[in-house]
């Protein structure tokens, strides 16, 4: 069955979101995944739902070798000529982040960054989290962040929320909703040449407790929550969660 969020990034969304991203984010977030996760050169290291790539070129910048996984094949040739172009160590793959098949045990860490893990309902977060557990090595790391678990959401939902991004007027309507916990959203943009396109999304929402037991049932073990990257420790209604968890040996 299609997920809703399956074409969230077709339209001008693809552009919009990048330019969401403050500077020398990516980089900062990149430090903390190399120490969080010990990663040395060389360490094979798996992007899902990478987007655009801005994780998977910083780190095979760094020397990593990286699998860029996602459902866009706007981004995954954009990940490719930029790689092409860099040299760098990064094969990107055109797939679903839950039909893609990693090798068992092939990585020192696994990615899902930019709130992409609440894209999934409860059946399709078990598969997710099942396919993170099979590639990871004995004791490599499991890192996501987001801005959605419940104890971030339940302080900071809005349910309408206007900006402008350099060109371009955005307005979300949300609306939460239970069985399963959800926020579904509504985002309009506008361009300047007053061209309007409406996208729906949704977001589930998860406890800490609840991620822990899909982690727990996919051999994964929760070993910390941050709410920066100077790693302070997270408190629920801070504005984001830094997830890390590892492989059980």
């Amino acid at each position: 069955m299609e997920n809703i969020n399956d074409r969230f990034f077709d339209g001008q969304y693809r552009e919009v979101w990048r330019r969401t991203i403050p500077p020398g984010l990516t980089e900062a977030e990149c430090d903390f995944i190399g120490e969080l996760a010990g990663l040395k050169p060389g360490a094979p290291v798996l992007d899902l739902l990478c987007g655009y790539g801005r994780h998977a070129l910083e780190l095979a910048r760094r020397g990593l070798n990286v699998t860029a996984v996602d459902n866009s094949s706007v981004y995954i040739q954009e990940i490719r000529d930029r790689a092409s172009s860099e040299n760098l160590p990064v094969e990107a793959v055109c797939a679903s982040a839950l039909e893609y098949r990693p090798a068992p045990a092939a990585f020192d860490a696994v990615l899902c960054m930019g709130n992409s893990f609440a894209f999934f309902d409860p059946a399709d977060t078990a598969r997710l989290c099942s396919t993170i557990g099979e590639a990871l090595r004995p004791g490599g790391r499991f890192i996501f962040n987001s801005w959605t678990i419940a104890e971030v959401a339940l302080r900071h939902f809005q349910e309408r929320v206007w900006s402008e991004l350099e060109g371009y007027k955005y307005l979300v309507s949300s609306r939460w909703r239970h069985s399963p916990a959800r926020i579904e959203s509504e985002h309009i943009l506008i361009d300047e040449h007053q061209q309007v396109e409406n996208i729906p999304g949704v977001d589930y929402i998860y406890s800490l407790n609840e991620i822990e037991g899909f982690f727990e049932r996919a051999g994964l073990r929760l070993e910390g929550v941050w709410s920066t990257l100077r790693k302070r420790p997270f408190r629920p209604g801070d504005s984001v969660a830094y997830v890390v968890a590892s492989r059980s040996r």
